[in-house]
This record gives structure tokens, sequence and C-alpha cells, in this order.
């Protein structure tokens, strides 16, 4: 399996898809986010890990406040 090396530019904008994704679904809590990102986006090899944890640091401060 090869993997393409993640560009900071990528990473980025994986952030913002899975960001906006999870914000403008019907989720209620912070655990429902977290589980929804593993089961959706953890899997799928061509979205950066980088931008995924991203994305969770940001959700999570989303759905605390």
């Amino acid at each position: 399996m090869i993997f393409m090396k993640e560009t900071h530019e990528q990473q980025m904008k994986d952030s913002e898809m899975i960001f906006t994704q999870v914000t403008t679904s019907d989720f209620d809590s912070w655990s429902d986010v977290n589980d929804a990102v593993l089961m959706m986006y953890v899997p799928d090899m061509s979205i950066s890990r980088a931008g995924i944890s991203h994305a969770l640091k940001r959700l999570k401060k989303h759905y605390s406040d």
C-alpha cells in the first residue's frame, strides 16, 4: 500500500470538511460526534490522519461550549 505525503494544506482541507459535515449534522453530544468521526473518517485512508486529529480537537471544543 502506498501512502501519499500529507501536506499542511490537505490536512486543513480535511479538517474543515469533517468539521463542516459534523457540525451541520444532528449530533447532540461530543460522545456521538467522536464515535461518528471514528466510524466514518478514520477507515477512509484518503483523509489525512492529521486532518482528522485537528477536526476532532475543533469538534471537542465546539461541543463542549
